[in-house]
């Protein structure tokens, strides 16, 4: 007796896949193969339907306009009940929030954000935007303390700025004096009142007694935040900034942390924030006045407004510098020292800087032309902003500028000279 002949099980569907890609391999030459037939993956198998996974509709679509009769041969030649189903792949589901307890951080439509009455905003006109953090920065002996001072008895009286600059936004003021006597700085402000005829006793200038205030510990930040809580002021000026904290101001990571709780204490208070710091002697020979400050570059990328005292051959010059407004200067002052009956040095406008001789001009347009003048290809804003090391505000400004005096052009690449133009600007245009 013949032995009963062995039922062969039904096949799984990979082995099935398996053999159609068999068939498909003697039919399709190696590279059609690759590139069409091997990016195809086994999904699912029920018996009938033979469900087989595709990268995406456009290859799909591909697939079954060119391979469509040769799939169905192949199929048939597996299993000739089987239908072929091409599917796109299931997108991964969104993974769930590592902690669904922690609340994420508010957001709004750009629209809703509060609009502005004006554009800018100035606390001081000209000189300082309204609830801006900046730098009051020179030299030694370029009388920054002086216009630090200036600076709080005009915000607290709403009296001009070296009797030129408005005062649109007048209120309390609290001036920490890191370097000063309690007399010597008592001596300076009741000088600076009385030039201006105001009674001292009513000038809303607060300032901080404390013998050290250091901004780098939480403890002094705490109670650096509760006095601005208490006392409300619309400006803080911190005199000077290297003795209020014990960091390395050329260690970047440790400067930026310090700016940063300034920032944040700017944005909780809505209080305007002058710190008073240290230059080198000299301008930046790149970049200018900015790069002059000592410490990491980190000052002066952080400041909204900036103020820069610069003093040689005997005269000194204020220029400012606004994150979103127009720059202001070279102008000249002087200290002087008020007749009786109200005797007291305070800082007055000069006369106008002779053409050629400002010592804080703006060396920007002239290093642009120089840059400019040595390529041999247009030159993108970026490009400039990376060789000149200067932010990309000021790069698009001086631009612009150079643009109007038509010292330079905007090509589709970038910007070059312009043949018929001067190379170098001028120094007051």
């Amino acid at each position: 007796m013949n032995p009963p002949a062995e039922i062969e099980p039904n096949p799984s569907g990979r082995e099935v896949w398996a053999q159609v890609l068999a068939s498909l391999a003697q039919k399709v030459d190696r590279q059609n193969f690759d590139t069409w037939v091997r990016p195809l993956r086994f999904g699912s198998y029920d018996g009938t339907r033979l469900e087989v996974t595709v990268p995406n509709e456009t290859f799909r679509n591909w697939l079954l306009e060119s391979y469509s009769d040769l799939l169905h041969q192949a199929l048939r030649q597996a299993d000739p009940s089987l239908q072929l189903q091409l599917s796109l792949p299931t997108p991964p589901a969104s993974p769930p929030l590592s902690n669904p307890r922690v609340a994420p951080w508010p957001v709004v439509r750009a629209s809703a954000l509060e609009a502005l009455n004006s554009r800018p905003p100035w606390l001081v006109e000209g000189l300082w935007t309204a609830q801006a953090v900046g730098i009051l920065g020179g030299p030694p002996k370029s009388c920054k303390s002086w216009l630090a001072l200036e600076l709080a008895v005009a915000v607290a009286s709403g009296s001009p700025v070296l009797g030129s600059f408005s005062v649109p936004r007048a209120g309390p003021v609290l001036f920490y004096a890191a370097e000063d006597s309690p007399s010597a700085l008592r001596w300076r402000l009741q000088s600076l009142a009385e030039n201006r005829q105001l009674d001292f006793n009513q000038l809303d200038v607060g300032v901080i007694t404390t013998d050290s205030l250091r901004l780098d510990r939480a403890p002094d930040q705490d109670r650096l935040e509760a006095t601005l809580a208490r006392h409300r002021p619309v400006l803080l000026v911190l005199d000077p900034l290297v003795r209020l904290h014990s960091l390395d101001e050329n260690v970047a990571g440790q400067v930026a942390a310090l700016l940063s709780y300034l920032r944040t204490l700017q944005r909780k208070t809505g209080v305007a924030i002058v710190l008073v710091h240290h230059a080198r002697k000299n301008l930046s020979a790149v970049g200018g006045a900015g790069y002059s400050l000592r410490g990491s570059s980190d000052l002066y990328a952080w400041v909204d407004s900036f103020l820069y005292l610069q003093r040689r051959r005997d005269q000194l010059t204020l220029a400012a510098e606004h994150r979103s407004a127009p720059g202001l200067g070279p102008l000249a002052l002087e200290l002087v020292e008020t007749s009786p009956p109200n005797p007291g040095p305070h800082l007055r406008l000069a006369s106008a800087i002779p053409v050629g001789t400002s010592p804080a001009q703006d060396p920007l347009p002239t290093q642009i032309l120089e840059s400019l003048s040595e390529s041999a290809k247009p030159q993108t804003v970026d490009q400039l902003r990376a060789r000149l090391h200067v932010r990309n505000q000021r790069v698009v400004e001086a631009l612009r500028q150079l643009s109007a005096r038509g010292q330079v052009v905007r090509l589709a690449r970038g910007y070059s000279l312009n043949s018929a133009a001067s190379p170098t600007p001028s120094p007051q245009s």
